[in-house]
């Protein structure tokens, strides 16, 4: 009866409001999702109310939601399957056979196991908590995908609302305040545990201002508020930016302020204007900006600023080169997706062991490669492809009003600007930067009726 009655409220609640659920649920992530470390506590209530969630949108999910976007249905199933297969039991014969394995069935024989089925994954506990990380974007897409164009825009909203908090906490962090969210916590991070996650997301801010200010033009409700809030959180973004000492984040936010400079002038009703005009509010912006480095440097907190001039030692380009060394050995398979902290440690050179052991490749593509092996780049490669249709798409109007179209030009600037952080980081194996990622996949892909309307009434085939 209590099951019953569970799934019945469940039924209500999702029916009464996707919206609702996605805010909450942003809600939760953002407090609960800032690290990656599967030890953390948060984790016990992150995940499985992300499960909760996940059940209650596939209530009222319809087939006409995935096949508006069954590209992103298509990716995230394919990621989720291949998770799960390096979790199936092989028998000895087949597993004792992979690459690299060698020092595994020695182990078994000294501790007198025999012939015994294991997985393809080299450390099964680090896969299957790989798998269960996905309920958070699992949970996010279900709900995206539900929404209408109006919710969209009030998700954006929260987003930035929720990601300038982030940045809030950061500048209290740097002001000195002893507050924190995680045990061992960059001192200038805000929600995450680390500096060169919270510069990416304060990257972000950029194109998703530049967004919301092409939304306010395209729709009059709250115009004029969404026009002038879109400079207003461009110019708080970047001193809030230098702040965290991301010197990764720098590099994405440049690339976020020539993304933000496409959406906004070629935004609906923007064309109209004469080209002079049209730039005007990005030329007053980068002058803001450029005025605001400036004084934030001259002020001693370009943290940031400082790390580019450092001559520390860099160790992400020997430890890069190790993992090309290795990768022949690991290959076509891979190690397993989540064993590349266990997986390295076998064949780490001896001169690079340090205190601090080498937790991820700190480069998402040959992390891939190298627990997920030709399998994996093969879906990664889908994923590109997807991703450059996108950005051809939504980018090659000349302008655009549809919220849709402004939604895909937001969410495949944000998917480019994530895999730039990611060639140097792992900003999305964080539970609120994979919800990031979710959101941004469901974005990208909206609007594709919009802009063949569009295409034609502008007389492009």
């Amino acid at each position: 009866m209590a099951m019953a009655g569970l799934v019945e409220s469940c039924l209500g609640m999702a029916a009464r409001a996707p919206f609702g659920l996605l805010a909450a649920f942003l809600c939760i992530v953002f407090f609960t999702g800032g690290s990656t470390w599967d030890s953390e506590p948060q984790l016990m209530l992150l995940r499985p109310a992300a499960l909760l969630i996940a059940g209650c949108a596939i209530l009222t999910l319809r087939w006409e939601h995935i096949a508006r976007h069954w590209v992103v249905a298509a990716l995230f199933l394919g990621a989720a399957l291949l998770t799960a297969a390096h979790l199936v039991p092989l028998p000895y014969a087949w597993w004792s056979a992979l690459p690299g394995r060698d020092i595994i069935v020695s182990i078994d024989q000294v501790a007198g196991l025999g012939q015994i089925s294991r997985p393809l994954s080299m450390a099964p506990d680090a896969t299957l908590n790989a798998l269960y990380a996905l309920s958070i974007p699992f949970a996010v897409l279900l709900l995206a995908v539900q929404l209408n164009p109006q919710e969209h825009q009030r998700i954006l909203v929260l987003l930035l609302a929720l990601a300038a908090l982030s940045g809030l906490f950061g500048v209290l962090q740097a002001g000195g305040s002893t507050v924190a969210f995680y045990p061992e916590q960059s001192p200038t991070s805000g929600l995450f545990a680390n500096r060169n996650h919270q510069g990416a997301l304060l990257a972000l801010l950029i194109p998703m201002a530049a967004a919301l200010g092409a939304l306010g033009v395209s729709n009059r409700v709250g115009a004029a508020a969404r026009v002038a809030a879109a400079p207003v959180i461009t110019v708080i973004a970047i001193p809030l930016l230098l702040v965290t000492g991301s010197r990764s984040a720098l590099v994405v936010a440049a690339g976020g302020l020539i993304f933000g400079l496409f959406i906004w002038s070629s935004g609906g009703g923007r064309q109209d204007r004469p080209f002079w005009l049209r730039l005007v509010p990005p030329a007053l912006v980068t002058a803001v900006v450029g005025g605001l480095v400036w004084l934030t440097a001259f002020a001693s907190r370009d943290v940031a600023i400082e790390r580019l001039a450092a001559t520390e030692t860099e160790l992400r380009w020997p430890v890069w080169q190790s993992i090309i060394d290795m990768l022949p050995h690991y290959m076509p398979w891979g190690t397993g997706i989540g064993s590349y902290a266990q997986a390295y440690q076998i064949l780490e050179p001896d001169s690079l062991l340090r205190p601090r052991f080498s937790n991820h490749a700190h480069n998402e593509l040959l992390e891939v490669a190298f627990t997920a092996g030709i399998p994996g780049l093969v879906l990664l490669g889908f994923a590109f492809a997807a991703l450059l249709l996108a950005l051809w798409r939504s980018f090659s109007i000349k302008a655009a009003s549809d919220p849709a179209v402004i939604f895909s030009r937001l969410g495949s600037s944000i998917l480019v600007l994530l895999a730039i952080a990611s060639s140097s980081d792992y900003p999305t194996r964080t539970p609120i930067l994979a919800a990031v990622l979710a959101l941004a996949s469901v974005w990208a892909s909206m609007g594709g009726r919009a802009i063949r309307e569009t295409k034609l009434k502008q007389g492009l085939k």
